[in-house]
């Protein structure tokens, strides 16, 4: 091996391992989810549901009990919500909401009553 080449080694090893670090690090934050604690108000039942602006993203949904409900596993950035009153009472219209990237989020949606 060259001198050359003997001197490169270890850098080339270690900007091999920054890389690395450095891309499960964007992945890892790219798949970051929230948990988004739903409350409807005034207070109704029904079914809310999430769904990323993102092309081609599934919806999210919950059942709400007592005017509230959880839904795990949402992925931050912009998303339509949606109520749908239990006994197909008149829905509000959709509006668009900012989910947090990560963590808890609580989102209040209103019933339309």
């Amino acid at each position: 091996m060259s001198p050359t080449r003997a001197r490169l080694a270890p850098f080339a090893l270690t900007l091999a391992f920054t890389l690395a670090a450095l891309g499960t690090a964007v992945l890892g934050t790219a798949r970051a989810e929230a948990t988004v604690q739903v409350e409807v108000r005034p207070a109704a039942n029904g079914t809310v549901t999430v769904t990323p602006n993102a092309p081609g993203a599934r919806s999210y949904s919950c059942h709400t009990t007592a005017a509230a409900c959880t839904i795990a596993g949402v992925p931050g950035g912009l998303a339509t919500v949606r109520f749908v009153p239990d006994g197909g009472g008149v829905a509000p219209a959709p509006h668009t909401v900012m989910i947090a990237p990560s963590g808890n989020v609580r989102l209040t949606v209103p019933s339309g009553r």
